[in-house]
């Protein structure tokens, strides 16, 4: 058996490539890619008849360089976006919410876009439940609120003169 892997390191090569692109499929970050790459430099370099020292070479070799050169590059690319693209957190932002209990610096509960989260007023002030507010700021699980601007419309049938 064991002369067998010996004289067929190609699958041996092959076999890595897969273990390491499954364990990528997990991960996602392009490391474990970079590696099978440089497995499948090996599994080549064994195809063509190389010795296993100049196999493990190769391969170490692509693999440093993939980890090294083209790794970053793809990052960059995968990771771009535009500079004004707002994250689900920063559309928050200037949304309506509802207290749900009384909402205070330290304590309290509101819905915001049909969600339950934990609120704390975004200044002195209380937020009494059922009392419109708008999100000012999220942090982690909590969001800020203010309240809400309204109108107060005098009634002319109760107006004093």
């Amino acid at each position: 058996m064991i002369e067998w892997f010996g004289e067929n390191l190609w699958a041996v090569w092959l076999a890595l490539t897969f273990v390491l692109a499954v364990v990528e499929s997990f991960l996602l970050d392009l490391m474990f890619l970079m590696l099978a790459v440089g497995a499948l430099a090996a599994m080549t370099v064994s195809l063509a008849g190389g010795e296993p020292w100049m196999q493990v070479v190769v391969g170490s070799v692509t693999a440093l360089l993939m980890l090294g050169a083209v790794r970053p590059i793809a990052l960059k690319h995968l990771k771009k976006g535009s500079a004004d693209q707002l994250t689900n957190i920063d559309r928050m932002e200037g949304m309506e919410a509802q207290a749900l209990e009384a909402v205070t610096e330290v304590s309290g509960l509101a819905e915001v876009d049909g969600d339950t989260w934990t609120a704390r007023a975004a200044g002195r002030y209380q937020i009494e439940p059922g009392t419109p507010a708008v999100v000012e700021s999220v942090d982690g699980a909590t969001v800020y609120l203010k309240p809400a601007p309204s109108i107060e419309w005098n009634d002319p049938q109760t107006r004093e003169d």
